[in-house]
């Protein structure tokens, strides 16, 4: 007992410090600030992300939508109705979990399978039309920007710093939120159907309803990233909410580990921060670039790169070496050899 209590205060320091050097790097410059909030939304989207596809095995294709929902509903309270930022961010949430329920109570009663995928990245195009026809209220084309800065008492936090800070806030909540979620009966039952739906039903649990939970949850947190990405650019446009940002989401928590929080928070840094480091190279060769990695960590680390913590070098050169075998290795010509050792 007490070593399971000193594992769990190694782990907490753990992400105390990497938060910490996290948050030290992006204050060490004005242009490391806007990237750090960048990853900040897109870890706060890609919890909701692991909470579905992670826990539930479905497969979601469009929080970026539910991102756009809470963008400009956070946008257009504050542009068209003159209200003040911190009430929106509670509208934005539930107008963004509203939307995921609605699409969740037909869809999720589908077995597994790529259902869920389909609808969601329909709903993302749906969504895109509709901000884009629907200029009277979203700009259509043109946009929306003039949105007003978070305050408190009179003071106005305009600045990028201030904004890091605020979303770092909001970003440690949501993880506080999700990991209770994922260690209580909610995050058992999430696992068990991952696991296997016809075994977990057998047992008397509501599949639908706990795929409903975890889907609501995760709309939830796409529409409070949409809040904070208003803040971060000041400018909305229907492009900003395609298809391929959801594609970019979920390629996040793949690469970081979508069986973990702490997975996919690791991978929205790594692959936010990645096509700036690359950003020395031509657009043709970062893009070549971007997919080689992204490609050998598929390759090598298909537990994402969560699965390299807290492993000594001697392990980690083990893992990759039989992996290396896994993928390289000739079956037949390995069982022939196998046979003839025997004989």
């Amino acid at each position: 007992m007490k070593l399971i209590k000193n594992s769990s205060t190694s782990v907490n320091v753990g992400r105390i410090l990497f938060f910490a050097i996290f948050i030290a790097i992006c204050l060490a410059s004005s242009y490391n600030t806007i990237i750090g909030i960048q990853c900040l939304i897109n870890a706060i989207a890609v919890l909701g992300i692991v909470l579905v596809s992670g826990y539930t095995r479905q497969i979601h294709l469009g929080q970026a939508a539910f991102i756009g929902l809470g963008a400009y509903t956070s946008g257009i309270l504050m542009t068209k109705a003159g209200m003040g930022f911190w009430p929106t961010i509670i509208i934005a949430i539930l107008v963004s979990m509203a939307a995921g329920i609605l699409l969740g109570i037909p869809t999720l009663r589908m077995r597994e399978g790529p259902y869920l995928a389909m609808v969601t990245q329909i709903f993302g195009e749906i969504i895109y039309v509709l901000l884009l026809n629907l200029e009277g209220l979203t700009g259509g084309s043109f946009g929306l920007t003039g949105f007003s800065s978070p305050s408190i008492a009179g003071h106005s936090f305009g600045t990028k710093r201030e904004l890091l800070i605020i979303t770092a806030i909001f970003f440690v909540a949501c993880f506080f939120v999700a990991y209770r979620i994922a260690k209580s009966k909610y995050g058992r039952f999430f696992l068990s159907i991952r696991e296997s739906q016809d075994a977990a039903l057998s047992v008397g649990i509501n599949t639908t309803k706990y795929k409903l939970t975890a889907f609501a949850i995760c709309s939830a947190f796409g529409g409070l990233a949409g809040v904070f990405y208003t803040q971060c650019y000041g400018y909305l446009s229907p492009e900003q909410f395609r298809w391929s940002i959801s594609l970019n989401l979920i390629s996040m928590a793949i690469i970081g580990g979508i069986g973990s929080l702490e997975g996919g928070v690791i991978g929205a840094i790594v692959l936010t921060f990645l096509p700036e480091v690359l950003r020395g190279f031509s657009a043709q060769w970062r893009m070549i670039t971007y997919g080689i990695l992204v490609i050998l960590v598929l390759a090598f680390l298909p537990d994402g790169v969560i699965s390299l913590i807290g492993k000594k070098p001697s392990e980690i050169a083990k893992m990759l070496r039989e992996r290396t075998e896994l993928l390289f290795t000739d079956e037949k010509a390995k069982r022939k050899k196998a046979l003839k050792i025997r004989d």
